[in-house]
C-alpha cells in the first residue's frame, strides 16, 4: 500500500483493473462508432449486441475485482451486487438479443438499476478516493436502466443498445480517474 497521489497503485490489483477499465471504455466507444457509421442496421445491431455481451462480462469482472478493495463489508457487497447485475444483464442480452420480450427488458432494466444503486450506495457510504466518479457512474447506470425500462416497446432496438454502450463507456472511463484519484483532491494528505 502506498500514500495516495504518489503515482503508484493504491492496491495490488489496481493496474490490471485500470487496464480492464480502459479496454471497456474503448470497446464501448467502438460499439457506438460501429452503430453510427455502418450502412446495414440490422446486422450491425446484432454484431453490436454480441460485442456488448462480452463488454458486460468485462464490466462484471471489473466490479468483482473492485469488491476486494473496500475494507467495509457493505462496500464489498455493493460491488458484488453491481457485478452480478451485469452478469444477469449479459445473460438477458444473450437470451433476447433484440429486446422483444417485455419481461426480459424489465429484468434487464432492473438489473441495470440495481447495479447503479449499488455503485451509488458505495459512493455515498464511503470515504474512498474517487467516490465522485463512482457516483457519476452509478447515476449513469441508473438512468440507462430507467430509460430502457420506460421506453419499451422499442420501434428500433439500436437506441437501447447505444444506451447500454454509453453506460459501459462511462463505467470504464470513470473507473480510471477513480483509481488514480485524478481530479479528486479531497482525500489526499496535505
Amino acid at each position: 500500500m502506498t500514500i495516495h497521489g504518489m503515482g503508484e497503485p493504491e492496491y495490488p490489483g489496481s493496474t490490471g483493473n485500470m487496464i480492464w477499465s480502459l479496454v471497456l471504455a474503448i470497446g464501448a466507444g467502438a460499439v457506438l462508432l460501429f452503430l453510427q457509421f455502418t450502412p446495414r442496421p440490422f446486422l450491425t445491431t446484432i454484431a453490436a449486441i454480441l460485442w456488448l455481451v462480452a463488454l458486460m462480462g468485462a464490466a462484471a469482472l471489473i466490479q468483482m475485482l473492485q469488491a476486494h478493495v473496500p475494507s467495509r463489508r457493505l462496500g464489498r457487497i455493493a460491488w458484488r451486487v453491481a457485478g452480478a447485475s451485469y452478469v444477469v444483464g449479459a445473460a438477458i442480452l444473450i437470451a433476447d438479443p433484440l429486446l422483444g420480450n417485455g419481461r426480459m427488458v424489465a429484468a434487464l432494466a432492473s438489473a441495470l438499476a440495481l447495479a447503479g444503486l449499488a455503485r451509488l450506495s458505495f459512493a455515498l457510504g464511503s470515504e474512498q478516493r474517487g467516490r465522485r466518479w463512482y457516483f457519476l457512474s452509478g447515476v449513469m447506470t441508473l438512468t440507462v436502466g430507467m430509460a430502457i425500462g420506460f421506453a419499451w416497446p422499442f420501434s428500433l432496438v439500436a437506441p437501447a443498445i447505444k444506451l447500454l454502450a454509453v453506460d459501459l463507456l462511462v463505467l470504464g472511463a470513470t473507473n480510471i480517474p477513480a483509481h488514480n484519484g485524478t481530479f479528486d483532491n479531497r482525500m489526499r494528505p496535505t
